[in-house]
């Protein structure tokens, strides 16, 4: 006995599911696959892989080195909004980055941007923090900011950030 309409139905089944499983133009771009925090600075493009990762409940706190040979490197610290958006620094808001010049193991500069770590409620340098995404296992997006030396006053800018981050 056989049954047409079991094998109607089943060809149906098989052009849905099809369908469903093929792709679209429509599909976000995915993160890229590897971690990481890159950077410009000083005309030069440096990116590093080598993170510390810190966890508070709204957000993380992120520190990456970049050698430069030897005992001289540069640090970055980017303070991570845990949801989606674009976060400008303010006295207020929880984005916010350090970037440092070491030599000789020891940091010769320090450039904050966002509020003053002193907590006198302003903010050193200017910068922003666009979160693109925020899952429970990542955190990616873009920053860009110029930070302020407390001590001389200088100014050193950082552009084109990158961040993909795996959070635990």
């Amino acid at each position: 006995m056989t049954y047409p309409f079991l094998a109607r139905a089943t060809t149906a089944l098989l052009l849905v599911a099809t369908a469903a499983c093929s792709s679209s133009d429509d599909e976000p771009t995915p993160a890229p696959a590897t971690p990481g925090i890159s950077w410009t600075v000083d005309n030069a493009n440096l990116t590093s892989s080598s993170m510390q990762i810190q966890t508070a409940p709204d957000s993380y706190q992120v520190g990456a080195y970049y050698n430069l040979g030897g005992v001289n490197s540069n640090y970055i610290s980017l303070t991570i909004p845990k949801t989606v958006g674009t976060y400008t620094f303010s006295p207020t808001a929880t984005a916010g980055a350090l970037y440092s010049v070491l030599t000789n193991n020891v940091a010769t500069a320090v450039y904050y941007a966002g509020a003053n770590p002193s907590g006198n409620g302003t903010v050193i340098g200017a910068g922003t923090i666009v979160v693109t995404e925020a899952t429970t296992s990542q955190v990616a997006g873009t920053f860009t900011f110029t930070g302020i030396d407390r001590d001389t006053g200088n100014a050193k800018s950082l552009s084109n950030g990158k961040f993909l981050i795996r959070v635990q």
